[in-house]
């Protein structure tokens, strides 16, 4: 039997939040889903959760303005994490500073949580 696949998504927009908990609760077999609004939260957390794969909001709101500087501090505490940067629209450059800041992949929103095989396919192993 596969391990879960241990997600975390920081997300600061409520409605995206609950889509997503939404899509991903049919797959709680296959998942362990961690949704936050708050990169303390989530960083916190990944003390003692080993996350997978991080999508985080490229353009995150908060006291870590932006996803970058996320990513920045997960690597300290997570260096075997896939990190993907999600936005809900792909502006010029956006790729390249995603890449450039330790991202592997920027996708846009919404995720399409209902498929998540060809979502994950090439970023991990599932």
């Amino acid at each position: 039997m596969k391990k879960k696949v241990v997600i975390a998504i920081f997300e600061t927009d409520p409605l995206n939040r609950f889509i997503y908990q939404k899509m991903l609760q049919p797959q709680q077999d296959r998942v362990s889903v961690h949704i936050f609004n708050s990169a303390e939260e989530g960083l916190e957390k990944a003390l003692e959760l080993d996350y997978d794969v991080a999508f985080i909001d490229l353009h995150f709101r908060g006291e870590f303005f932006g996803g970058l500087a996320i990513v920045k501090k997960l690597k300290v505490v997570s260096d075997k994490t896939t990190m993907i940067a999600m936005t809900t629209l792909i502006q010029q450059g956006d790729i390249e500073r995603a890449k450039s800041g330790g991202f592997v992949k920027c996708i846009e929103k919404p995720l399409p949580f209902f498929d998540l095989d060809k979502l994950l396919a090439g970023i991990i192993v599932i």
